[in-house]
């Protein structure tokens, strides 16, 4: 009876052991996956300003983030705010000659490293006179803090580290980083290419949260909002 009951505690013991030694490896992997994506990013941006991009169109093909936890992490009064704001945007082509033009998309994305959502809101009336605003959320309320060109201009996902920027035209593109330091935005250029045929580019990009119906009408996806 006394062998049974050992046994019985011995496996118990053991079913524990494997049960936390699984838990942590599966956190380690979790870890080790957003780790790679970020040091692949950084391994693409270097390569792209080093103008090796035979070695940063590698890189950028490893990136495959499928979510931004900053998303989530956003309460309800900032979800409130940020709707807000982008409420006051219509997408309606049609609204081409209000004030500021239609809403062409807005985007979340840690920018400030506080791992919740920063919203940026890319507005206009054509690429020529596309510009981004930029807002936080401070004091209750959704502050702006900058306001940006976005002409033919993407974001492309860097979680804890801003956001990649993507300009592309015409043959021309251009590669950089931007993130808000201290209350302010700031950029950093990673070099450019001229005169070719493919952009060597990351193509996670950031949703711009627009879509169509089938009669080619734009919809807003407000649901990361509410």
């Amino acid at each position: 009876m006394e062998r049974k009951s050992f046994l019985k505690v011995f496996i118990s013991a053991m079913m524990i052991l494997v049960m936390i030694v699984s838990s942590v490896s599966f956190e380690g992997i979790q870890s080790e996956a957003k780790a790679s994506y970020n040091t692949n990013m950084a391994n693409y941006l270097n390569y792209y300003k080093a103008g090796n991009y035979k070695m940063a169109k590698k890189y950028a093909k490893k990136l495959k983030l499928k979510k931004d936890t900053s998303i989530k992490k956003l309460t309800k009064k900032q979800k409130k705010a940020y709707l807000k704001i982008v409420s006051k945007y219509s997408a309606d082509l049609s609204n081409y000659k209000q004030k500021d033009g239609y809403l062409d998309g807005y985007y979340l994305a840690d920018l400030n490293g506080d791992k919740k959502a920063e919203l940026l809101v890319k507005h206009g009336t054509c690429e020529a006179d596309y510009r981004t605003e930029i807002y936080t959320f401070k004091s209750g309320k959704a502050k702006k803090i900058a306001t940006t060109s976005a002409g033919h201009l993407s974001y492309v996902a860097y979680p804890g580290h801003g956001v990649v920027t993507v300009w592309g035209h015409m043959g021309y593109c251009s590669v950089g980083v931007m993130k808000v330091k201290k209350g302010k935005v700031v950029s950093q250029n990673y070099g450019s290419q001229s005169n070719v045929y493919e952009y060597i580019i990351p193509e996670n990009f950031l949703d711009n949260h627009i879509s169509y119906d089938a009669d080619y009408k734009r919809l807003v996806d407000y649901s990361p909002l509410q």
